[in-house]
Formats: C-alpha cells, sequence, structure tokens
C-alpha cells in the first residue's frame, strides 16, 4: 500500500469513528460534514435509511469501536473507496459484532460517506 493509499486508510477509519460517537450523532453540521446528501445506510435489522440534510442520528447505547485488524479498503476509483471492518458495540455485559462496509467518495476534496451496511455477525 503506497503513501497516499495508507493516508487515505487512516482518514476514513478516522471518519467512521467520528459516526460512532454520540457527540457527533447528535451535531447536524458535523454529520452533514461526513456523508453526502442523501447517504443510504442498510442497519443490521434490515431497515433501509436515507440520510437528508439537518437530520440527526441520536445517542448510541455502550460504547462502539472498529476492530483495527479488520480494515480493509479497496479501490474503487481514484475517488471512490469501498471501507471494510468488523465493528464491535459493548453494552453493559453484552458485546455484538457487525460485519460493516462503507462507500467513500471524495466530493469537492473532502471525503463523504455515500453507503453504509452493517450485518450483524457472531463472535
Amino acid at each position: 500500500m503506497g503513501i497516499e493509499d495508507e493516508r487515505t486508510r487512516k482518514e476514513l477509519i478516522f471518519n467512521e469513528e467520528q459516526l460512532l460517537k454520540n457527540s457527533i450523532r447528535n451535531d447536524a453540521g458535523k454529520i452533514a460534514e461526513l456523508l453526502e446528501d442523501n447517504c443510504t445506510e442498510f442497519t443490521a435489522s434490515g431497515k433501509q435509511n436515507r440520510y437528508r440534510p439537518g437530520e440527526l442520528f441520536g445517542n448510541v447505547d455502550g460504547e462502539s469501536y472498529i476492530d483495527s485488524n479488520t480494515v480493509r479498503l479497496v479501490d474503487l476509483s481514484e475517488n471512490c473507496k469501498l471501507l471494510l471492518y468488523v465493528a464491535a458495540k459493548v453494552n453493559k455485559n453484552t458485546r455484538m459484532k457487525s460485519n460493516c462496509s462503507s462507500i467513500w467518495k471524495k466530493i469537492d476534496g473532502k471525503w463523504k460517506m455515500v453507503f453504509h451496511q452493517g450485518t450483524n455477525c457472531s463472535e
């Protein structure tokens, strides 16, 4: 992986981690910086969400994090990347893992998420 690819990988992981924080999830301006208008998400429960500017995501119970050992960056084009990883959510005495995939597109010099899917998986 070249230096530019590694820089992009780190930036996209950072962006994903931001979206796991309640402080970001409840700030419409911060969400708008990270998501493209009409970003689509397929949730673990099978629900489809389409982001609209100004919407908030709300709080997430517990702590979520990305398992850095699982991250893969797939080059779809110069300005479009697929980020694959396993996320874990810990809440009280339970831990749940999800296989996640996000498509990020560089728009006006900034990476913005255009698609996300999370699928629950076993430990």
